[in-house]
């Protein structure tokens, strides 16, 4: 399980209402809070456009649940550039057994053509900020685990967690980068006001030496061949590295079969790993999952390097 959240302060609300000012100067927007009709229509266009839905398959999420997500205290937020929105996310109140409240956002989208200017953090970033203003200490959210760049996103750059394996958590999804096939997903919690957290906002994100790893015993679970297909290798090794594939998105469709051979590997290693009680204990920008047997998680915080 992720490390218990701890509650926010003044101090990291402040922290985290400069982070995302800085973030959103950074991406050169301006990040808005959306309360109106025509903001819920274009956001969910946005969400359409980003995940190429057919408008048959209904929307992503249709400007009428956005308004309800809205009025029932949830965030609706956009990224806006010279007038146009260009990145949104779309995030409801849930509740633990336990009864802790968090955010679970559902999605957080960004045009293709503007992905690489650090929108997708600035919205991370800005509702930081709304949840710790809002006294929420935690937010969660689903993630696939087969693409590669949102690995890195939310386990390095933000500083989230893995709590769970999910398979299918959706069913078969009918838009371009699903492709059909199984939406298995990893489970992110994100304690806004941890240490890791905080390190992270501040650019000194932690992610382990995998060479380092290996050299104290780390085996390679999966990892990548050279025709781009996953290769298994049996381990009972304490701590195991998974690769990521290079880029699963555009196989889904031109390759489905190879593909669908990905997500086996990753269900039948990463999902039965965790479900057995090993957790994810690092990630790295290029592509590493880091998995570590359930009694022997221990973190070096600050470094990301496991002991």
């Amino acid at each position: 399980m992720p490390e218990p959240t701890p509650s926010p302060s003044h101090t990291a609300t402040a922290d985290a209402i400069r982070t995302a000012a800085d973030a959103a100067a950074v991406a050169g927007v301006d990040l808005v809070d959306v309360h109106a009709t025509d903001g819920f229509a274009r956001a969910s266009a946005l969400f359409d456009a980003v995940w190429g839905r057919p408008g048959e398959a209904g929307a992503v999420l249709g400007p009428e649940a956005l308004a309800a997500i809205d009025h029932a205290g949830g965030q609706v937020s956009a990224a806006v550039r010279d007038g146009e929105v260009v990145g949104a996310t779309a995030a409801f109140l849930g509740r633990t057994v336990s009864g802790v409240t968090f955010l679970h956002s559902h999605v957080t989208g960004v045009l293709d053509e503007a992905t690489s200017g650090g929108i997708g953090a600035a919205l991370k970033w800005h509702q930081r900020a709304w949840c710790l203003g809002r006294g929420i200490a935690e937010v969660r959210w689903t993630f696939d685990p087969l693409i590669r760049r949102n690995v890195a996103f939310n386990l390095v750059r933000l500083g989230a967690q893995v709590d769970r394996y999910l398979e299918d958590a959706y069913g078969r999804m009918p838009d371009v980068r699903n492709a059909g096939l199984p939406t298995d997903r990893l489970v992110a919690v994100w304690s806004l006001a941890s240490p890791r957290v905080a390190a992270a906002a501040s650019g000194r994100a932690a992610s382990p030496d995998v060479d380092a790893l290996r050299r104290s015993g780390a085996e390679v679970l999966v990892d990548e061949l050279d025709d781009g297909s996953p290769h298994v290798t049996v381990t009972e090794a304490p701590r195991r590295l998974i690769r990521v594939p290079t880029d699963i998105e555009p196989l889904r469709l031109t390759d489905p079969d190879l593909a669908l051979g990905w997500a086996a590997a990753m269900r039948t290693t990463l999902g039965a790993a965790l479900a057995e009680g090993a957790r994810v204990s690092g990630a790295t920008r290029d592509g590493w999952l880091v998995l570590t047997a359930g009694d022997r998680v221990t973190e070096l915080r600050g470094t990301g390097r496991p002991r």
